[in-house]
């Protein structure tokens, strides 16, 4: 997690009042101040990637996530089905605040988040709702999504991975209702959690070092290929080529750090079912391994 940097709070002390050191006192906090701000104690962070058209294998869509955090939180898969809108497949932070990490609905809508770490804790932590869920269950297709943006103008800064069997886009909501969106019918695209928009890179307040870097690094990856299969994406998500904090599966330097705790990948084909690929790995449910075709007529991943 980012840490914001706090303002100290120091007593006064007779003692210092007349201390001839006290210059070098006020030097020191602000150093420890400017070190809690450009080097956070811990950042987690996702890496979501996506690819359509000429550059996915299948004539359809693939996306896929790598969740980062702390290794004691959990993940658990769901199903959803509301009495009222679309039935919905997906990956649950069931502990942090019980919000869907990324899903798909039975239109082949499928919807991926990170947070934007570049945005200070009280600007970040404002959300009302889980909008991922809302949108899942409420419409069919990238296009309808984007032609409501007011739904990302009122919400709370984060990023989005939108997918359907023809389109990709990407979404970035920065604070004060800003909203950034590319999208393509053929490429690539990929973000990890901080704001790549040029116009809304100048909300990148936090030190957002092991983001760019995570960026980096999935970039270079979608460039080795001319196209990709799901079992480059699975390949991709289980990268260890930059050590241990900036692969896209990364280890972390300790057992206490924050390390990746699972992947999800969905191929979603213009026929057919789509194709998912989970893989948990949190201490607690590490060696969860699933791949199947998603049947949500029955409501099971069928191997």
């Amino acid at each position: 997690m980012t840490l914001s940097p706090l303002q100290p709070v120091i007593s006064p002390m007779p003692c210092l009042k007349k201390d001839k050191g006290r210059p070098f006192l006020k030097v020191l906090i602000f150093i420890l101040i400017l070190i809690s701000y450009l080097y956070p104690a811990t950042v987690h962070g996702c890496t979501v990637w996506a690819a359509t058209g000429e550059k996915a294998d299948i004539k359809g869509a693939i996306i896929g996530k790598n969740r980062d955090n702390s290794p004691h939180l959990v993940t658990q898969m769901r199903f959803l089905y509301p009495v009222e809108g679309h039935k919905v497949f997906g990956l649950f932070d069931i502990e942090a605040d019980g919000y869907i990490i990324g899903g798909i609905n039975d239109c082949g809508l499928a919807v991926f988040n990170a947070s934007a770490m570049g945005v200070p804790k009280i600007k970040r932590h404002v959300a009302k709702e889980d909008l991922t869920e809302r949108i899942l269950k409420t419409f069919s297709s990238v296009d309808a999504v984007l032609e409501d943006r007011d739904i990302f103008i009122n919400s709370h800064p984060a990023l989005y991975m939108l997918a359907d069997p023809y389109i990709i886009a990407m979404i970035e909501v920065a604070p004060g209702g800003k909203v950034a969106v590319k999208k393509t019918e053929s490429g690539v695209l990929a973000f990890t959690n901080h704001y790549i928009d040029p116009d809304l890179s100048g909300e990148n307040k936090n030190n957002t070092s092991s983001s760019k870097e995570r960026l980096r690094r999935i970039n270079y990856l979608l460039e080795k290929k001319r196209s990709f299969s799901m079992d480059d994406f699975i390949a991709i998500s289980g990268d260890r080529g930059a050590g241990p904090s900036f692969s896209i599966w990364r280890k972390g330097n300790s057992p206490e750090k924050i390390r990746t705790l699972g992947s999800l990948i969905i191929a979603i084909p213009i026929t057919g079912l789509p194709e998912v690929y989970i893989k948990i790995a949190s201490p607690k449910e590490e060696g969860i391994i699933l791949r199947g075709k998603l049947d949500f007529s029955r409501m099971i991943i069928e191997p």
